[in-house]
């Protein structure tokens, strides 16, 4: 029985066995017709909208497949989606067959569900979207009328769950979409939690304080469970440990109750972590810049947690030198090189600076951001270092890039369109320059389609 058509002219999911009309297209747009709070201008509906109650009776509906697999979650404002690639990149090595999930995405939805660092495949993911659809076809009415539609992240999420268990996998990775407590992927029953860096961020919707945020991410502890944080400051480790006493959930801290030193090396962090009594010592970070010495600290320690004795070092070396990068100081063209980064807080932009590599020539920065960020204080950061600076937008919650130009005090371009923008910058930079494009994960999918 095909799929019947929405009033919007998008496919509904079918509610017999998959027709075969029922294509990855459809299924896509299936997908895209719900509500996206990462694609709206306006967030402050997702104060409203976001709830748990709704997951759980979808995930009920599928056979709570986030029962099925292991868990590692993880939460935070900056480096949750650095610690999910590299944890789960780290199981993937130990021959776990490892999911990860993680957001946003740079170009397609596949990007967001991986198993043993392999994207899902379109025939894939169409069949786990059709299950899902169904699942929520099958919801009680009075889910429906109490709670609302699925959005499109709780759909991508249940998809992530669905898919793992049908794959088969011993362990999964989940990267907290936006919060913690509320978020939809905080309905998994994890081994282990981690806690990314805290930074004042979507305070419209989680706080305006670091606290008041630090208790919504923290919202994933669960009873029992060990939670591991990286370094924090004072009165977010205040909140953490306030949480996590009422959780009843042991919270271990790099450089705290968990020993962590680090350095620096050919633009790359060094650690040295102790976890339980295990040591890994001069472990090398994937990932370029000092910033990334915690996350990587973290990612080890959650790993070692997760399986005891069985982690071995060169588990550990060999996950960390396969995680994939996906808009994290990923080179995605060269003569001159070209970077995307989707930093977009002041603190990731200066640390993404700080890690940008040798180069011949000049560097020109690509920016652009949601409205809802601090493009202040991410352009107060471009005005310290010696660079070409062009503006430009992407993505419908973008800010304008003649807004932009009118804070940025110092010389510099603007293009509303990336096309334009990329140009432009590889004119200046020449063959021998670097460009760095960031501010947004939406403007960095943006630049690495047309690089």
């Amino acid at each position: 029985m095909p799929g019947s058509s929405a009033p919007n002219g998008h496919k509904q999911a079918p509610t017999a066995l998959p027709p075969e009309d029922w294509a990855v297209g459809d299924a896509l747009a299936w997908l895209n017709a719900k509500v996206n709070f990462e694609r709206q201008a306006n967030r402050n509906l997702a104060v409203r909208v976001l709830k748990l109650d709704r997951m759980r009776a979808l995930s009920r509906t599928l056979g709570d497949p986030h029962l099925a697999v292991p868990a590692i979650h993880v939460a935070g404002s900056k480096g949750k989606g650095s610690i999910t690639r590299m944890a789960a990149s780290i199981l993937s090595a130990t021959e776990l067959r490892t999911g990860a999930f993680t957001s946003p995405h740079l170009i397609a939805p596949n990007e967001r569900i991986a198993v043993d660092r392999q994207p899902i495949s379109d025939n894939d993911l169409a069949a786990a979207l059709w299950r899902v659809g169904q699942a929520e076809a099958s919801l009680p009415p009075d889910v429906s009328s109490r709670f609302g539609s699925p959005t499109y992240f709780e759909v991508i999420t249940a998809t992530a769950f669905d898919y793992f268990a049908h794959s088969r996998c011993d362990a999964a990775v989940y990267e907290v979409g936006l919060g913690g407590r509320l978020d939809s992927t905080n309905i998994v029953q994890p081994k282990v939690c981690v806690l990314a860096s805290i930074e004042l961020e979507h305070t419209d919707i989680l706080g305006h304080t670091l606290p008041e945020i630090a208790r919504e991410k923290a919202g994933i502890l669960k009873p029992g469970v060990p939670a591991i944080s990286v370094p924090q400051p004072p009165t977010v480790l205040d909140a953490f440990r306030e949480l996590a006493q009422i959780a009843n959930a042991p919270l271990l801290v790099l450089g705290q109750e968990i020993p962590f030193e680090h350095r620096l090396e050919a633009g790359h962090a060094i650690v040295d972590v102790d976890v339980s009594g295990r040591s890994f010592t001069t472990v090398r970070s994937p990932l370029p810049g000092i910033h990334q010495a915690a996350n990587t600290a973290a990612a080890i320690a959650a790993c070692a947690v997760f399986m005891g004795e069985q982690l071995t070092n060169a588990a550990v070396a060999e996950g960390l030198e396969r995680t994939p990068r996906d808009g994290r100081m990923e080179v995605v063209a060269t003569n001159p090189t070209l970077i995307i980064d989707g930093a977009h807080t002041p603190a990731s932009i200066q640390a993404t600076l700080a890690a940008l590599p040798p180069h011949g020539g000049p560097i020109v920065v690509l920016f652009g951001c949601a409205k809802d960020k601090d493009a202040p204080g991410m352009l107060d950061q471009l005005a310290k270092v010696n660079a070409r600076v062009i503006l430009t937008q992407a993505g419908p919650r973008a800010q304008l890039a003649d807004k932009l130009s009118a804070i940025y005090k110092p010389e510099s371009e603007s293009f509303a369109d990336p096309t334009q923008a990329l140009a432009q910058a590889r004119g200046i930079a020449g063959p021998t320059g670097l460009i760095l494009a960031c501010g947004s994960f939406m403007l960095a999918g943006a630049i690495k389609a047309l690089a």
